[in-house]
């Protein structure tokens, strides 16, 4: 998930959650928003609406803020203790939270909390393509490429057309050997690519599938 569609889905869930005055989901908004713009003013501000009452809505803002600002350690460590509190909002808001928390432990480096955190998400999402392919980005990381094959395999079942799915699963697959069905996967992502990038993407695992082909390895 991008960071733009998981502010939008954050501020959705707060909105739909029932407990929010107008007002609140205003200063959510101008907060997420902020963050973009000015992370450190972003930041003080979440701090004193979190001190003036603000919930998980002004946590989640601190979190976010720490992230932009290069503390995406921190960042992430914050989110995963926010949706695991009892007042840390609504189901969906908590799969946000796992979901920027394992995209933050990636950036900072550590791809097995990565996909702890995605793992959770999944927990409480299973239906969920982007989560099922944070957990394989973080396996692609550690090496494990069965498990990035899996991983894939239940984005591609539970969002068919999803072309990051068959892509990352040809790659995973490539890594295992299977050629053939690298390949096979490699076709189906090419069909789905939208844009150049995500073509030149795949041509790339083809040429790593035929020059497996060619060396026998």
């Amino acid at each position: 998930m991008t960071r733009c569609i998981l502010a939008a889905l954050a501020i959705l869930a707060f909105a739909a959650s029932g407990h929010a005055q107008s007002r609140d989901t205003e200063r959510y908004e101008d907060c997420l928003e902020r963050i973009e713009t000015d992370a450190e003013m972003a930041y003080e501000d979440a701090l004193s609406w979190r001190f003036d009452g603000g919930g998980w809505p002004a946590r989640h803002c601190v979190a976010r803020a720490l992230i932009a600002l290069g503390e995406e350690e921190e960042g992430a460590f914050r989110l995963q203790a926010l949706a695991e509190a009892p007042d840390g909002g609504p189901t969906a808001m908590k799969v946000v939270f796992l979901a920027e928390a394992g995209e933050a432990w990636m950036v900072a480096g550590y791809p097995s909390e990565s996909r702890r955190a995605y793992s959770r998400g999944v927990e409480l999402s299973p239906q969920s393509a982007p989560l099922w392919l944070g957990r394989a980005r973080a396996a692609a990381a550690l090496g494990e490429w069965a498990a990035v094959e899996a991983d894939a395999a239940q984005a591609i079942t539970h969002e068919p057309a999803n072309y990051d799915g068959w892509r990352t699963r040809a790659e995973a697959r490539l890594e295992l050997g299977d050629l053939a069905a690298a390949e096979r996967d490699m076709e189906r992502a090419l069909e789905l690519a939208r844009t150049d990038d995500e073509t030149v993407a795949v041509l790339l695992i083809r040429g790593h599938i035929n020059e497996a082909r060619r060396t026998g390895g």
